[in-house]
């Protein structure tokens, strides 16, 4: 599997394409990467904290963030890191992620498809590449051009990227949108 990626200016990405996925935020964030520093290890601080400041540039409230987006793909690296993230996206209460999967709430139809890609680990966890694949597969379902049966609905017109470095220390939370975004 190979994925690029084109950034652009506004002025030169109408000369590429005539429907633009635009970055609507990003947040940032990191953490100690010596776990055992960590106050607890079921809560992922960096990407809440990211999260957070990518939501607050869009008046998102992090709990239940999910009614803003279409589909998210979070960092999958294990089983654990995909439900951590469900709770720091603020799709599920801190200790109730499980139960989004459980009664399939992160498939397509249900409240907030995620990972409709197969995530990380389908891909091979390509470490370095782990975002720009993300990226792809965020134009390509924002664009409804993915192939069917993978497919989410798209009324929002917005979808969210989480991705994580090293032991978890450093998070990003990238928030992608078909309309274009206002000017901050």
């Amino acid at each position: 599997m190979a994925a690029a990626v084109v950034m652009a200016s506004e002025d030169l990405a109408k000369k590429l394409t005539d429907s633009p996925v635009w970055i609507h935020s990003i947040g940032m964030a990191s953490d100690t990467s010596n776990l055992s520093k960590r106050p607890d290890f079921l809560v992922h601080r960096a990407s809440r904290l990211a999260a957070e400041r990518a939501f607050k540039k869009l008046g998102i409230e992090l709990e239940g963030s999910y009614k803003h987006f279409d589909f998210a793909n979070v960092h999958d690296a294990f089983t654990i890191a995909e439900i951590l993230a469900y709770e720091a996206m603020g799709f599920a209460r801190l200790g109730e992620g499980y139960k989004l999967v459980r009664e399939e709430q992160t498939y397509i139809g249900g409240l907030i498809p995620v990972n409709l890609d197969g995530g990380l680990k389908a891909k091979g966890h390509p470490i370095g590449a782990t975002g720009v694949s993300m990226a792809v597969e965020h134009v390509r379902q924002l664009q409804g051009r993915v192939e069917k049966g993978r497919q989410a609905e798209i009324k929002r017109g917005r979808s969210l990227a989480h991705n994580v470095g090293g032991t978890g220390h450093y998070a990003f939370v990238t928030v992608y949108g078909l309309d274009k975004p206002r000017r901050y």
